[in-house]
């Protein structure tokens, strides 16, 4: 990068290791630097909450919020009724009206518990108002008639279907357009100048740039940030039971913060370095001690945690996982149904210790299991009724107190 920015929101994007890619640096420093501009980034309301995946887009809204500008937070009521079909091997189901408003008033929830303190900086609005009553004339003659297929063929997110043989319906085909038509629209509604997006929404977000100048001759611009995943390349937000929730009644908060309590010593640095505002040399410093990883690790649940969920929960999950360690802790931390019994391979898998069997398997083999203190090395071994509660351990780091469920 030849540019070097100026405005606080650029700053932070890059030394906090968020950015990955902006249609023109250059011009939209000058602008956060001269204006309070507006920003938008779009949801569509897929789930009835966000999972760990979206905190990269949250928190660069939080972040230019916090610059002092103000954010857009589409959700998506018309074109969650299609789904984005980008880099994905099958359509997504479709969705009734009752479900999308569900969906969308626990992802509004989430969005504005994220922002917390900046959530008056941010503005709702649903591309329902304007895509839910258009005609199809007026919009292919409006919208339609700015793309060529060939270029829509050349998308990435449409090849990569394609090549693979995977059907592509007339309707996802059409999402670049409603969503390239929700940028042009916030141009004109709101004096949006900004989309932001993760990696995987470019060919998206460029599409809508385009359309806006050529129906309105204005200047837009598209800034987007790195998908999250592990040190090893992997996508992050997955445990044994899907994706990792921000909503507390999908995924309990202790096993929020127990998922980023656990997070790899290789990822620490950069997870906090995102989702906290801790100095860099703090940082830095603490997680290169492997006396004060764990410390590092710690700070890094609470600060997600308390994010989500806020700082009472955060403090409870601490201190729930602090008496857990040492032993004292009477209160269950999963529970699990069964009839007469359940072998330890299904019981790692339940309580998210593993992601399957063959997983399960390796780690009895590898004496990384302890049942109530004694290793269990026999991947045959089933608990009965009689012998809950049970304490887990995998590893030294993961630790379970399992009751059966009442």
């Amino acid at each position: 990068m030849t540019h070097k920015p100026q405005s606080r929101f650029l700053i932070e994007m890059i030394e906090r290791g968020f950015f990955n890619q902006c249609t023109d640096i250059g011009a939209l420093d000058d602008l956060l630097c001269r204006e309070e501009v507006t920003a938008y980034a779009g949801f569509d309301a897929t789930a009835d909450s966000l999972h760990v995946g979206h905190l990269v887009t949250l928190m660069s809204m939080r972040r230019l919020a916090a610059s002092g500008h103000r954010v857009i937070a589409l959700v998506g009521g018309a074109t969650s009724r299609i789904g984005d079909p980008s880099f994905r091997n099958s359509a997504r189901q479709l969705l009734d009206d009752d479900t999308v408003d569900r969906n969308l008033a626990g992802i509004s929830s989430n969005i504005r518990q994220v922002l917390g303190e900046f959530a008056d900086r941010v503005t709702f609005v649903d591309n329902n108002d304007w895509l839910g009553n258009v005609g199809f004339l007026d919009f292919m003659r409006n919208v339609g008639t700015h793309f060529t297929v060939a270029r829509m063929l050349a998308m990435d997110s449409v090849k990569s279907r394609l090549e693979e043989n995977n059907p592509l319906s007339v309707l996802e085909f059409s999402y670049m357009m409603l969503q390239s038509a929700d940028f042009a629209e916030l141009a004109r509604r709101h004096g949006c100048r900004l989309q932001l997006g993760g990696s995987d929404q470019w060919g998206n977000i460029v599409n809508g740039i385009d359309l806006a100048r050529r129906t309105d001759g204005v200047e837009l611009f598209g800034l987007t940030t790195k998908l999250l995943t592990t040190a090893d390349g992997k996508k992050m937000g997955k445990t044994a039971d899907g994706a990792v929730w921000l909503s507390a009644d999908k995924l309990p908060p202790f096993d929020f913060w127990q998922f980023w309590r656990n997070v790899e010593d290789a990822d620490t640095v950069r997870f906090l370095m995102m989702f906290t505002d801790m100095p860099s040399d703090w940082i830095e410093e603490t997680v290169s001690c492997e006396k004060t990883v764990n410390a590092a690790k710690i700070a890094l649940a609470n600060a997600v945690t308390a994010l989500v969920h806020g700082k009472e929960v955060a403090g409870e999950c601490e201190a729930k996982a602090a008496a857990l360690f040492s032993g004292r802790l009477e209160e269950p931390t999963h529970t699990v149904e069964m009839e007469v019994s359940t072998g330890v391979l299904d019981l790692l898998i339940r309580i998210g210790m593993a992601n399957t069997k063959n997983e399960a398997k390796r780690l009895v083999e590898g004496n990384g299991v302890r049942v109530n203190g004694q290793t269990e090395n026999d991947w045959r071994a089933t608990f009965g009724r009689e012998a809950f509660p049970l304490r887990v351990d995998v590893g030294k780091r993961r630790k379970a107190l399992v009751a059966l469920a009442s």
